[in-house]
């Protein structure tokens, strides 16, 4: 009480004197701080009953008042005061000693505004980037210590200094005074960065705000436009490391039993409200907790992938995907345990809807499917990789599984990578083997009759019929070089696959139109640096073997069964190969959306395999007595309650001839926008 009443008097008296010069004023502030530890012999005594956090606000003032008043690099004498008799490193002593207590907490402030309110460049002096090191160095040293509020707020002032003078990184790296080199990137190979440590010892504060204050600070360095500096961040510490162990602690903690709509449904994005999401949300379930910690985890590794500078990123993604992707989700994926397959699958899902930044996105790719380094090593061992799996799934006796598979693929072909589109689909089609002129055909005549359906119901895939591909034929070349007249025979092409004693409404496909418009311009947008030939550009080579790939051969069979399948299944099957269809790619478009495309004899496209359908579908009106009428009520029963598979409004064919229909409607919206745009 004295002391308060002492500190209250001294404000007053300050008040009332003169004005003192400033160098004066702050030596009387230094030394009545220091004269508190001559005179004072109890170290028991909290700080804040002292003079002390009075005397150091004032110090500051005093500071920045001086700068404001001289020229712009003028280093004035409190500063030089400060400099010449270490205060820093005075001040740095006495928080590590945290004499008396609460020391610390008052240090740590000082130096935070030191560094945050001085505009000169003050950390090449070594009275102040030592002491400012040594301090880093105390900082997260001890957990849940209660000065991590002023730790984490000193260390995030530090690292926005060193943003703008990355240069002088190498102040803060212990053990290269021994180094003679001058190579900064050279030198930071063999250093400790004690900021990084710190800031990474705080990240795992139970005080959420500290810890998305740390994950700031780390972003700080990783963004900084120096290669050393962000090098020295990302490859000398553990950084990686932290991000893949917590991934995999995070991941580890969810329960097998997860449902894959719930997985779905949760929007996690990494920050402050990640951790205060409501507990009374209507969409509550067991391990939803732990599953946004997860994903908002993962949603702040792609953010620091994002922010990351140049070369780096692509370290840190690699990292992930080699140290997480590879040992701790391959395996759950792979193993015989169908729960534990599903929940992973579906977590591999959200990660692919979730991931925004490019190297990381690549990486998963490849996590997913096949590069060189790994068909050489597939054919020499026969081992297991991911890809075979989960086209396998794909058409898995579970439909749940089947659906949560497809629903991956939808992820990976919805983020029109480059990658993905390559390795799934354009690597089997650039030697244009499905082309009926390609060189390397070898065309052989058969009678009409080889050609024609085994029409029993469950036929699952085959060669178009000889209606269909003589429509083609006969079509294909007339008028070939009107633009107009190719638009119109593409889109009737589709919207008079299913004949209207098979359709179950007469609305037209305009709002699939204004549909595809949107969505061709938006992917167009995505894939205008692909660098993709025009469709002149593409010369016949020669391909004595078709071979449309198995991701393709998997899709095409899974949309022949459309007619067996649940509607779920078949909902995922025309979305994958709608968004396909819309690529830009002259080859994709070929094969997908022209359907007056020549193909050779065995090969399938999106409209043979339509075709082939719509045969099946007249062969079951020819045995299902009023077809049509019972078509209409189920779509009726859809559109009321919307689609479940568990509920059974309608027998499968039912469903799956609704579904064909709306997707030929899509087809033909899609062919229309493209040709247009071609003939535009």
């Amino acid at each position: 009480m004295f002391n308060k009443f002492t500190t209250i008097l001294q404000q007053a008296v300050d008040a009332l004197a003169p004005d003192a010069p400033l160098h004066e004023d702050f030596v009387y502030h230094w030394k009545s701080v220091t004269n508190f530890y001559i005179e004072n012999t109890d170290d028991k005594t909290p700080v804040t009953d002292s003079n002390i956090p009075s005397h150091l606000k004032q110090m500051l003032q005093i500071l920045v008042q001086e700068e404001n008043e001289r020229e712009a690099g003028d280093t004035g004498p409190c500063m030089e005061y400060l400099l010449q008799h270490k205060i820093l490193e005075t001040l740095y002593t006495l928080g590590k000693a945290d004499c008396p207590p609460g020391m610390k907490q008052q240090v740590l402030i000082f130096f935070k505004h030191l560094l945050g309110k001085i505009r000169q460049p003050l950390l090449p002096h070594i009275n102040v980037h030592r002491p400012v090191s040594h301090l880093v160095r105390v900082c997260g040293e001890v957990q849940a210590a209660p000065t991590e509020t002023e730790e984490i707020s000193f260390l995030c002032t530090v690292c926005a200094r060193l943003k703008h003078e990355p240069h002088l990184l190498h102040f803060f790296l212990r053990n290269n005074a021994n180094d003679s080199s001058n190579n900064t990137q050279h030198m930071l190979k063999r250093e400790s960065y004690d900021l990084v440590d710190s800031l990474l010892n705080l990240s795992r504060s139970e005080d959420s705000r500290v810890a998305v204050k740390a994950c700031e600070g780390l972003l700080l360095l990783v963004s900084m436009p120096h290669e050393a500096a962000v090098s020295a961040t990302v490859k000398d510490t553990a950084l990686c490391p932290l991000l893949n162990s917590r991934l995999t602690g995070l991941f580890t903690s969810l329960p097998t039993s997860l449902d894959p709509s719930d997985i779905d449904c949760v929007n996690a994005k990494w920050g402050l409200d990640t951790h205060n999401y409501t507990y009374g949300d209507i969409r509550n379930f067991n391990g939803k907790r732990a599953l946004v910690s997860f994903l908002s985890w993962f949603d702040y590794c792609d953010q620091l992938i994002i922010e990351a500078y140049q070369g780096c990123s692509d370290y840190i993604a690699q990292s992930i995907v080699e140290n997480f992707f590879q040992k701790t989700l391959l395996g759950p994926l792979l193993q015989a345990d169908e729960r534990a397959a599903l929940t992973t699958s579906s977590v591999l899902t959200k990660l692919f809807t979730m991931v925004r930044s490019p190297p990381l996105m690549r990486e998963m790719i490849k996590f997913v499917v096949f590069n060189d380094e790994q068909i050489k090593q597939y054919k020499q061992d026969g081992s297991k990789h991911l890809l075979p799996r989960l086209l396998e799934r794909c058409d898995h006796f579970s439909d749940e599984i089947s659906v949560v598979t497809l629903r991956l693929f939808e992820a990976i072909i919805g983020k029109r990578a480059p990658e993905a589109l390559d390795w799934l689909v354009l690597r089997f089609l650039k030697d244009k083997s499905y082309h009926a002129n390609n060189p390397g055909n070898i065309v052989v005549q058969t009678d009409s009759d080889d050609l024609e359906w085994d029409l029993e119901p469950g036929l699952d895939e085959g060669t178009p019929t000889t209606k269909s591909r003589q429509h083609r034929s006969n079509n294909n070349g007339v008028e070939a070089n009107n633009p107009k007249t190719q638009v119109q025979r593409a889109v009737n092409c589709f919207l008079a696959s299913i004949p209207d004693s098979a359709k179950s409404t007469q609305v037209k496909y305009d709002g699939y139109l204004r549909e595809a418009h949107r969505m061709y311009k938006d992917v167009c947008l995505n894939c205008r640096g692909f660098n993709w030939p025009k469709l002149s550009d593409n010369k016949l080579e020669p391909a004595e073997r078709l071979c449309l790939g198995p991701f393709l051969r998997m899709l095409l069979n899974k949309l022949s069964k459309v007619l067996s399948q649940q509607y779920s299944v078949n909902l995922v099957v025309t979305s994958i190969a709608s968004r396909l269809c819309l690529m830009p790619h002259p080859l994709m478009h070929e094969l997908f959306i022209n359907p007056l495309t020549q193909l050779r004899p065995q090969a399938r496209s999106m409209y043979t395999v339509v075709q082939m359908v719509v045969e099946q579908i007249l062969h079951r009106m020819n045995h299902i007595p009023n077809f049509k009428n019972r078509l209409i009520v189920a779509r009726r029963k859809l559109a009321a309650g919307g689609y479940n598979d568990e509920d059974h409004v309608a027998p499968h064919h039912q469903k799956g001839t609704i579904v064909l229909e709306e997707f030929c409607k899509e087809l033909a919206a899609i062919a229309f926008v493209k040709h247009h745009a071609v003939a535009v």
